[in-house]
């Protein structure tokens, strides 16, 4: 069951209840042992998300465009909390010299970053900006962010 819902969730690979119950047909007419059905699949998921919690929220932008997000304080207490985890983590920032190993060199990535990785969005008082994306002041001029902070 854990490799069947490792496929059908790769977030690269979206699958259709139909497709998904095709693969299970076809792995059953090949004679795989234990293939679980689609209501077993999705009751997994289910119970999965009500002891861990979802940590995916939808975001609608102000154009309308659909984001989904993550809770990464929540992601990060879960990596602090395992103990697989968490020893393999390294909380202090290193400076090697001529390149940067962590995103967490901030002063650098503030004042020197390329356009590719800087933040793409500010969340200000439960609202979220994207750069490239015209937004209006409080004056009600209009701009379009290249970067944040």
């Amino acid at each position: 069951l854990f490799l069947t819902d490792l496929l059908l969730t790769s977030p690269r690979l979206r699958f259709l209840d139909a497709q998904i119950s095709a693969m299970l047909r076809w792995a059953k007419a090949l004679h795989a042992r234990d293939v679980p059905t689609l209501y077993a699949i999705k009751k997994m998921r289910q119970d999965l998300c009500r002891l861990v919690g979802d940590p995916t929220k939808k975001v609608v932008s102000p154009s309308g465009n659909i984001f989904y997000i993550n809770d990464i304080g929540a992601a990060v207490a879960k990596d602090y909390a395992n103990p697989l985890t968490r020893f393999a983590m390294s909380d202090f920032p290193e400076d090697r010299g001529g390149y940067m190993s962590e995103a967490q060199h901030g002063f650098k990535m503030l004042r020197n970053g390329p356009e590719g990785i800087v933040t793409p969005a500010v969340r200000v008082e439960g609202k979220i900006f994207f750069t490239q994306e015209l937004l209006q002041q409080s004056d009600v001029s209009y701009f379009i962010p290249e970067r944040f902070f």
